[in-house]
C-alpha cells in the first residue's frame, strides 16, 4: 500500500502526463523520494502551482525539478525538465540563481575570475587561492614541483618536527586538485596562527594537522573551536572549525509554531518552518498503526502501511552483533545489529554532572551525561526555579516547569467527579481511576491477541513474561536447572506484582540477575554488603528455597554481626577481652546450640545484658575504677541508677577471678496475669472463630489452640508439619510428651493450615517444608507478634484468652497431666494450679465430656 503523499504526487503528474501509464509513474514516484520531507513539500507546490509539471520553469523546486529529470529519462512526453534560467537549456539545476535555478555550466562561467595574477602580474583568467590571492594557471604548474619543499621548510620555521615525518605525511595526500600547492600556499600565510590554534585552518590544513599526529609529531590534538569537543569535527562556523553539536545550534532559529529558538525540522509550502515538536503535530504525521491499531505518531511508513515507534522496534528482527540473539535490533540488516538489551548496556556510563552510574548519552567521552542532566533547563516563568521544561507559558513568553503547570480538571464522565484527564473516549473525557476500565479503551495484545488495558502494547500477562525473561534469559535458564524452575516458579506469578515491582526498580529487581549470572556473588556476605534486611530479604529467600544461597540463621547472624560492634566500644583492650571471652560462652554457645532458628525474645533480653554490662564500664571509667577494682559499693550505687540484669556476669566474673566477690538481684518475676475473661466470654469465642469462613485457617487454629489450652503464641508458632497428626477418626497436635486431641470443631483449621503452608516470597508464594507458620524469611518461623497482630484484628487478646484457658485447664487436670498435653513447664503448670487453689481431687472429666478431650492412658 503505497504512502498517502506519494499516491496523490503521482495522481497529479498521471493527470497530466499522456505517455506512462499511472503505474510506472507511481513507481518512479516511489524511488524519487526517500524521505517524506521533500515529497510533501512538493505536494504543497503541486497544489499551489500544478504549472510546474508542463512549464519548465526554471524556479521549480530542486526535488520536482529531479522527479521530472527521472519522468522524462523514463519517456514521458508531456511534462517538461525545468531549463536553466541563464543559457535557457533543460539540464540538472545545481545553482540557485536570484531568478531562478541554474546549471554547472553556466555555475561554472560565473565563477571565473580574469584579473592580473598575484605571482606573474599578468591578466588572465585565475583560479582563486588562499589569503585572497588568485593565481593564473601557468604559475599554478610551475608551484607544483617545489610545493613540499616549501612545506617542509615552512612547517620547519614554527614547529620542531622532523623533516621524515612532514614528508611522510605529504605523501598521504592526495594529489588530486593540486591539495600540495594549495596547502603550501595556506601555510606560507596562516602557518603560525594555524598552528597555535587548529580550529582557525581549512579542512585540508586540519587533515594534513592529523597525518603529522599520527606520524608522532608532538603537537595537540584538535578540538572544536566552540566547545573544546575532539569528536565529528566536519563542520565550520564562523570561520573555526566545528562540531556537529556546534554547528546544529549555530543553525538554529525560531519555530514559526511554538517561538522557540531551536533546530527547524521542516518548512511548510506557506513558509513556515516548524521544529520537530511542532511537526509532530501535524495531522499527517499521526495515523492508526497497521500493526497494533493505535493512532499515535508515526514512525515508518512501509508497503503494508504506517508503523508506530514501538511497532516498529518490534518488527526489526536480527541477529544482534554482541550476545548472538535474535531479537528485535537497531541497525537491523546491517553489521552494526544490536538488540536493546546490548545497547543500554553499552550506554551505561558514569555522568560527568551528577556523577550517577545510569545509561548516558555520549558514552566513553569526557562529555558522557545522563537523560536527566542532558535535557534543556531554563527558569521557569512562575517560580523562578532553573528545572526541565514543561509547557510554554499562555502569554508565550517562557516556559513552566512540570510543578507549575497547571493540570487539565473536568468532571469525569463515569464517576462525574472534578478530576486529572487521563484520558478521552470519543471527546468524552475520563480520570484515571475510570479510563483503564472502559472496554473502548482496550486494545489487542501484540503478543497473544487478549483485548485489555495494554502496557508497552502487551496485556499484562505478556508484559510480565516479558520482563521475566528479561531478568533471566533462555540460555541461563537452560544452564542451570534450579533456575529454571525459579523462571518457572515466577511465570504463574500475579502479573500486577511483577509489573509493580519493576516500575519500581527495586533492588530485588535490579540485582536478581547479577546474582544468577555470576555464582561467585551468591553469598550472604555480599547480600549483607548491598542493601538492608528488609530490601535483600525477598532475594534471599528465593535463593535459599531453590537451592542457590546455603540457608543461614538470620537473627543468630545479625547478632554475631552487632556483637562485635557493640563491644568494640570498650576502649580497653583487656577489658573488651574479658567482656568477649564471657558472650562468647555465655551468649553465642546457647544460640548456636539451640535446634531450632533463634527467636526474638532469646537475643534481646542478651542484647541488654551486653548493653547493661556496657554502660557499668563506662561508668566504672567516669569514676577511675576498672573492672578489676568494682566494689559492691560501686554496683549497688550504679543499680539503683540502672536496674539492669547483669546478675549472670557477675556471677560469672566472681567465679573466674576477674573481679571480687559481687553480687547483683535477680530481676523478679511478673508473676501470673491477672487479666481474664469469663469462661462464656471464651465459648462465644471460640465458637465465633470457628464458625467464621472468612479467617484463615492457620490463625483460626492458632485462635482455637490459645482459646481452649492457652498455649503461648511463641509456642504455636514452632510447629512443624510433622506435629500434626490427622487420621479419619481424630486430628492429633503434639505439643508435649503426649498427643494431644483436639476437639471436632478445630479439626478442619488444623486440617487447612497443614495443608496451606504458603510463604510469601519474591513474585509468587512458596512451599514451605519446615514450618507450619512460615515466615517470609526462608528458613524462619513466623513471628510470635506477628501472630499475636493476627489475633487482635480478629478480635481476640492473646494474654485474657490464655489466662483464661490455663486457669479452666488447673481446676479440671492435675498439673503433671497440663504439662504433658500442652508442653507447658511443670513449675509453671504448678505455679497456676497453687495460684488458683486446686487440688487434684478435682474431677476432670466434666472438661472432657465439654471440649471432647480425650485424655490418654499416662505410665504411674
Amino acid at each position: 500500500m503505497p504512502d498517502p503523499v506519494l499516491d496523490a504526487i503521482a495522481n497529479r503528474v498521471a493527470a497530466v502526463e499522456e505517455t506512462l501509464p499511472r503505474e510506472r509513474i507511481l513507481h518512479i514516484v516511489e524511488a524519487s523520494f526517500r524521505q517524506l520531507a521533500p515529497a510533501r513539500r512538493t505536494l504543497d507546490a503541486l497544489d499551489e502551482f500544478p504549472e510546474l509539471l508542463t512549464a519548465g520553469s526554471p524556479k521549480t523546486p530542486p526535488a520536482l525539478g529531479k522527479l521530472l529529470i527521472r519522468l522524462r529519462e523514463a519517456g514521458a512526453s508531456t511534462v517538461q525538465q525545468p531549463r536553466c534560467v541563464i543559457c535557457g537549456q533543460a539540464r540538472v539545476l545545481s545553482r540557485v540563481m536570484p531568478h531562478g535555478h541554474a546549471c554547472t555550466a553556466c555555475t561554472r562561467d560565473l565563477q571565473k575570475i580574469v584579473a592580473p595574477c598575484a605571482r606573474c602580474r599578468k591578466t588572465a583568467q585565475l583560479q582563486a587561492g588562499p589569503a585572497g590571492l588568485d593565481y593564473c594557471r601557468r604559475c599554478w604548474q610551475e608551484m607544483k614541483p617545489g610545493a613540499a619543499a616549501r612545506i617542509v621548510a615552512v612547517i620547519r620555521a614554527h614547529r620542531r618536527i622532523s623533516p621524515a615525518m612532514i614528508e611522510s605525511a605529504i605523501e598521504q595526500l592526495p594529489t588530486a586538485r593540486d591539495q600540495r600547492v594549495r596547502l603550501m600556499l595556506e601555510l606560507q600565510a596562516h602557518a603560525a596562527t594555524w598552528f597555535a590554534d587548529p580550529a582557525e585552518g581549512t579542512v585540508l590544513f586540519a587533515r594534513f594537522y592529523d597525518l603529522l599526529r599520527a606520524n608522532g609529531a608532538q603537537l595537540s590534538e584538535r578540538r572544536c573551536g566552540h566547545c573544546s569537543s575532539t569528536r565529528g569535527l566536519t563542520e565550520r562556523v564562523d570561520g573555526r572549525i566545528s562540531c556537529h553539536r556546534c554547528y546544529r545550534i549555530a543553525h538554529h532559529d525560531v519555530c514559526d509554531g511554538c517561538g522557540d529558538h531551536t533546530k527547524l525540522e521542516r518548512r511548510l509550502s506557506d513558509g513556515r518552518r516548524l521544529c520537530q515538536h511542532c511537526t509532530n503535530q501535524l495531522p499527517e504525521e499521526n495515523a492508526q498503526c497497521v500493526r497494533c491499531g493505535t493512532y499515535r505518531l508515526i514512525a515508518y511508513r512501509s508497503a503494508d502501511g504506517p508503523f508506530c515507534s514501538t511497532c516498529r522496534t518490534q518488527s526489526q528482527q536480527d541477529i544482534c552483533t554482541v550476545c548472538g540473539h535474535h531479537e528485535p535490533c537497531r541497525f537491523r540488516g546491517t553489521g552494526k545489529a544490536i538488540c536493546q538489551e546490548c545497547s543500554k548496556k553499552a550506554s551505561i556510563d558514569t555522568c560527568t554532572i551528577c556523577g550517577h552510574l545510569r545509561p548516558c548519552r555520549r558514552p566513553g567521552t569526557a562529555r558522557a551525561a545522563c537523560r536527566q542532566c542532558s535535557a534543556r533547563r531554563e527558569p521557569c516563568t512562575s517560580c523562578g526555579e532553573i528545572r526541565l521544561r514543561h509547557k510554554r507559558a499562555e502569554d508565550g513568553n517562557g516556559f513552566l516547569c512540570w510543578a507549575c503547570t497547571p493540570p487539565i480538571i473536568e468532571a469525569c464522565t463515569s464517576c462525574g467527579e472534578d478530576r486529572i484527564v487521563n484520558g478521552r473516549l470519543d471527546g468524552r473525557p475520563f480520570c484515571p481511576l475510570c479510563y483503564p476500565r472502559q472496554p473502548e479503551s482496550f486494545r489487542p495484545c501484540t503478543s497473544c491477541g487478549t483485548m485489555t488495558r495494554l502496557i508497552a502494547k502487551l496485556c499484562p500477562r505478556c508484559r510480565a513474561d516479558q520482563m521475566i525473561r528479561a531478568m533471566i534469559p533462555d540460555n541461563l535458564a537452560a544452564d542451570d536447572p534450579r533456575i529454571g524452575q525459579l523462571r518457572d516458579r515466577w511465570f504463574l506469578g500475579a502479573p500486577s506484582k511483577i509489573i509493580y515491582a519493576f516500575e519500581r526498580g527495586t533492588l530485588a529487581c535490579t540485582l536478581i540477575m547479577k546474582l544468577l549470572r555470576d555464582p561467585g556473588l551468591r553469598t550472604h556476605a555480599y547480600l549483607d554488603s548491598i542493601g538492608s534486611e528488609q530490601q535483600i530479604r525477598p532475594m534471599r529467600s528465593v535463593l535459599i528455597d531453590h537451592g542457590l544461597l546455603p540457608p543461614r540463621d538470620e537473627l543468630l547472624a545479625r547478632f554475631e554481626t552487632w556483637l562485635p560492634e557493640a563491644l568494640a566500644t570498650i576502649p580497653d583492650p583487656g577489658q573488651r577481652r574479658t567482656i568477649t571471652q564471657y558472650t562468647r560462652w555465655r551468649h553465642l554457645r546457647a544460640l548456636r546450640n539451640l535446634p531450632g532458628p533463634v527467636r526474638t525474645g532469646q537475643l534481646s533480653w542478651r542484647r541488654r545484658e551486653i548493653e547493661a554490662i556496657i554502660e557499668l564500664l563506662q561508668e566504672a571509667r567516669r569514676r577511675d575504677r576498672t573492672l578489676a577494682t568494682l566494689t559492691q559499693a560501686d554496683i549497688d550505687h550504679w543499680l539503683h541508677r540502672a536496674r539492669a540484669p547483669i546478675h549472670h556476669f557477675l556471677a560469672w566474673t566472681t567465679r573466674t577471678h576477674h573481679t571480687g566477690p559481687l553480687t547483683a538481684p535477680t530481676p523478679r518475676s511478673t508473676g501470673l496475669n491477672p487479666l481474664r475473661i469469663s469462661d462464656d466470654e471464651r465459648w462465644r469465642l471460640f465458637a465465633d472463630v470457628t464458625a467464621d469462613t472468612s479467617i484463615d485457617p492457620h490463625t483460626k487454629f492458632a485462635a482455637g489452640l490459645m482459646l481452649m489450652f492457652g498455649i503461648r503464641a511463641s509456642q504455636i508458632v514452632q510447629l512443624r508439619p510433622e506435629d500434626i497428626t490427622i487420621t479419619d477418626e481424630t486430628v492429633q497436635v503434639a505439643l508435649g510428651a503426649a498427643p494431644l486431641v483436639l476437639p471436632v470443631e478445630l479439626a478442619p483449621a488444623a486440617t487447612g493450615a497443614t495443608v496451606n503452608r504458603a510463604a510469601p516470597r519474591m513474585f509468587i508464594a512458596g512451599v514451605d517444608n519446615d514450618w507450619l507458620y512460615p515466615s517470609p524469611r526462608a528458613g524462619h518461623h513466623l513471628n510470635a507478634s506477628t501472630l499475636n497482630g493476627r489475633l487482635r484484628k480478629i478480635g481476640i487478646d492473646p494474654r485474657p484468652a490464655r489466662t483464661s484457658a490455663l486457669i479452666a485447664l488447673t481446676q479440671q487436670l492435675p498439673p503433671v497431666v497440663i504439662s504433658r498435653l500442652t508442653g507447658l513447664e511443670i513449675s509453671s503448670a504448678i505455679a497456676w494450679s497453687n495460684a488458683i487453689g486446686a487440688t487434684t481431687s478435682t474431677y476432670a472429666a466434666a472438661a472432657a465430656e465439654k471440649v471432647g478431650l480425650q485424655i490418654p492412658d499416662l505410665p504411674r
